[in-house]
Formats: structure tokens, C-alpha cells, sequence
């Protein structure tokens, strides 16, 4: 008990550094957005107020949101995990929430694990495991698609050094990602002596053990895994049509197809957890990336994310709503321990 005590006061002070460092470097990423005049207000505002435009993009961010649901509760039963679309079309919404009013996207996730954990006492870490792989699987398919764009239309990283070392990168990730998933569903491996041995050193904590067991039912559910997959394809490609739609109305000429490079990017980038809603990160990355596109006035791609962020923050303060509903946590056997593990999962998930 004491030796917990000893740690919980200094993880504080360092928590409470790493949370002004951010702050700090969050607040500097918005003193250069509005320094180098990367939005344009005064073309921001049309459409701010348009009515029609503003009932669109609740359209498109509730079908994203139905898509994101439809694919965690086909991780859920997998698990053999007792909840319905409802609750956790809630629990996306609290998440949603959380992810705009909290630095970073690991907010909402936390809170989603959180509940879900309550809810499924007796299968806790089964629970929390579909929060994690959850957003796996979304990150895998949002790079995927800048990954293949890319590959086809290698000829737009000719004379651009920065678009090709994130091009290579990108290639790296989803090549990693289809490297692992193929090995996952190769049974030869598993049973090798090698995995043996590692098996059972890692199962030497109760805890981690549970995950693995987690991490292993869904060999046997290879269907379930595409259709998640396929969900998340159609959930990214709404969004890229999105972008693509308010982009038009801002007067961006870029094609659908490379949207399908600067979103997936730039919505990961603003994902780093500096400043609430991607603040500051998300401009710079659209700007960055109009550049390197070839888009003459760049500052429209910081125009866009300010857009989405706007229609993004309105929408997802209808997650308040679900969270006076949830209020209560429906399991009292959530107690500091369970949390702080919790919140070190979704950390490392962010990483």
C-alpha cells in the first residue's frame, strides 16, 4: 500500500509536466497557425452559418458514428460480451464527446473502456480489449487508404523529398499491419516452441495473460474481423467524401482521390494529444500537406480543418447527452487501480 502511495505521488508531478509541456506546445502549434494566416475567416464564415451545409455535416458525422458502432459491437460478440447497438451507440457518442473536450483522441476511448468494463464486470479485460482493437483496426484502414493511394499514384511524389519519406513510412505501417495480421491466422507458428516459450513468460502476469486469451478468440472469427474491416473502409471513405464535399464549397480544386491521401494523414496527425479537438495540429497538417500537394493557396486546407473541427465540436456535444445517461458508473468495482491500468492502455494504444 505504501509503495503505491510512493508511486501515485510521483506519476502527479510528472503527469501534471507532461500536460504543460503539451498545453505549451499546443497553444505555440495555434500562435503559428493564425501568425502564418493559415485559415481564411473571412471564407470560413459562409459557411459556418449555412443552415443546409450544417445539416449535411450532421449527416455524414451520424453515419460515421453508426458505421464506428456497427463495427465495435461486431468485436463485442465476438467476445461473447452481452451489449447492445444502443448502449454502445451511447458509449461512441460519450467517446466522441470526451475526444473533443479532452487533448488527443485517448479521452473518449478511456471513458468507452471505462463503461464497457463496468458493464461487463466478470469479463472486464475482454471488454476493454475491444475499446483497444477498436482503434487498432480504425488507424490500420485510415492509413491503408492513404497507403494504396499513394502506390497508384506514385507520380505525385516526384520532386516532393517530404511527401516521399511519408509515402515510405506509410508503406512501412501497412505493410507491417498486413505481415502481422497474416501471421496471426497461421496456426504453424503459434504452435512452434519459440511462441511456446514466449507464451508462457508472458503469461506469468494473470493480467497479461487475459489480453492474450482476449487478443486469440478473434482467430477463430477471421469473418468478423473483415467485416469490422470493411465497416472502418466505409466509415473513412464518408469522411474522405466529406472533406471533399466542404472542400468544393470552399472553392479547393483537388480531386476525390487526394483527399484520400491528405485526410487519413492529417486526421492521425491531429490526433497527437496537445490541445482539445486536434487544435493547432490539425491546421498545420492540412496546410502542410496542401503544400506538398501542389495547392497554391494552402491556407484553404487550414480553412477545411477549421471547418471540420466546428461542425465535429457541435456535433459531438450531443455525447453530453448520453453522458447524463451514463452518469453512474453501472459497476462499483472500478476502483484506482483498474484506471490507472486502463489509462496506461490507452496511452500506449495513442503511442
Amino acid at each position: 500500500m505504501i509503495r503505491n502511495k510512493v508511486k501515485l505521488t510521483m506519476k502527479l508531478p510528472n503527469q501534471k509536466l507532461k500536460t504543460l509541456i503539451k498545453t505549451v506546445l499546443g497553444l505555440a502549434l495555434v500562435v503559428w497557425v493564425l501568425r502564418d494566416k493559415m485559415i481564411d475567416f473571412d471564407l470560413l464564415k459562409h459557411l459556418i452559418f449555412s443552415p443546409l451545409n450544417l445539416a449535411v455535416a450532421f449527416v455524414f458525422l451520424a453515419t460515421s458514428s453508426l458505421l464506428c458502432t456497427s463495427r465495435w459491437l461486431i468485436l463485442v460478440k465476438a467476445q461473447g460480451l452481452y451489449l447492445n447497438f444502443r448502449d454502445l451507440f451511447s458509449l461512441t457518442m460519450i467517446g466522441n464527446f470526451f475526444n473533443t473536450f479532452m487533448p488527443g483522441s485517448v479521452g473518449g476511448d478511456l471513458m468507452k473502456a471505462w463503461y464497457i468494463a463496468g458493464k461487463e464486470p466478470n469479463k472486464r479485460i475482454k471488454a476493454v480489449f475491444t475499446v483497444i482493437l477498436d482503434r487498432v483496426l480504425g488507424l490500420s484502414v485510415i492509413i491503408a487508404y492513404a497507403a494504396f493511394t499513394l502506390l497508384i499514384f506514385s507520380n505525385w511524389l516526384q520532386g516532393k523529398p517530404q511527401l516521399q519519406i511519408l509515402a515510405v513510412t506509410i508503406w512501412t505501417f501497412s505493410f507491417m499491419f498486413i505481415l502481422f495480421s497474416a501471421l496471426f491466422f497461421y496456426a504453424p507458428i503459434w504452435k512452434s516452441n519459440i511462441f511456446n516459450r514466449i507464451n508462457r513468460k508472458l503469461r506469468s502476469s494473470a493480467r497479461l495473460g487475459k489480453l492474450l486469451d482476449a487478443a486469440f478468440i478473434y482467430q477463430n472469427h477471421p469473418k468478423q474481423l473483415l467485416a469490422a474491416l470493411f465497416l472502418s473502409a466505409l466509415s473513412i471513405l464518408s469522411a474522405n467524401y466529406f472533406h471533399f464535399l466542404e472542400g468544393s464549397l470552399l472553392g479547393i480544386r483537388l480531386s476525390l482521390v487526394q483527399y484520400f491521401v491528405i485526410v487519413p494523414i492529417s486526421v492521425t496527425a491531429a490526433a497527437v494529444p496537445l490541445l482539445p479537438g486536434g487544435i493547432g495540429t490539425g491546421q498545420v497538417a492540412f496546410y502542410t500537406l496542401f503544400k506538398w500537394m501542389g495547392v497554391q493557396s494552402p491556407e484553404q486546407g487550414g480553412t477545411l480543418c477549421t471547418l471540420m473541427q466546428i461542425y465535429n465540436v457541435l456535433f459531438n456535444c450531443l455525447g453530453y447527452f448520453f453522458y447524463l445517461r451514463f452518469k453512474r458508473l453501472p459497476s462499483s468495482q472500478l476502483d484506482k487501480n483498474s484506471i490507472a491500468s486502463l489509462s496506461d492502455a490507452m496511452t500506449f494504444c495513442e503511442k
